[in-house]
């Protein structure tokens, strides 16, 4: 059989992305979590590709700032996911890093040119209600942990 006659994923090709756990604290003290929610799909973290030669951090920073319309101060790292997606027809390897970004300012706008369709805070564990999709609530559970100051915080 051909070697080259099955192809898997292009691991060459990996598809490198940035995103933010965008937090705040409300006027109770409770911290809040920003999602946002794209045309068609579910619940999320605001995250994107990282542009050759950007700065990791850079790239959240941007991310974030063009999906909600929030700059915020991008902090410590939380964590990384690997998984495959459908691109032009065929699997690709996509990683995204994830920090928290702590809310400076602006106000929750969805973008309409980055598909993005709703914008919203919401308590931690109403947003972990929300999100769909385990790799992303893993995440959102690893950034309690360090928000709340400790692994006791990742259960539930």
């Amino acid at each position: 059989m051909d070697p080259t006659a099955f192809e898997g994923p292009d691991l060459d090709a990996l598809i490198s992305a940035a995103g933010g756990v965008v937090y705040r604290r409300n006027a109770r003290g409770q911290i809040e979590i920003l999602l946002i929610k794209k045309q068609g799909g579910f619940w999320t973290l605001p995250k994107g590709r990282i542009k050759p030669g950007e700065e990791e951090r850079l790239a959240v920073a941007r991310e974030v700032a063009e999906e909600t319309s929030i700059t915020g101060e991008v902090e410590q790292l939380v964590g990384q996911v690997v998984y495959t997606i459908q691109k032009a027809g065929r699997p690709r390897r996509k990683s995204v890093t994830y920090y928290l970004v702590r809310a400076v300012s602006g106000r929750p706008r969805p973008q309409a040119k980055e598909r993005i369709v709703r914008t919203r805070w919401f308590p931690l564990t109403a947003a972990l209600r929300r999100i769909r999709r385990k790799r992303v609530r893993n995440i959102v559970r690893d950034a309690r942990a360090l928000l709340l100051g400790g692994p006791e915080a990742k259960q539930s």
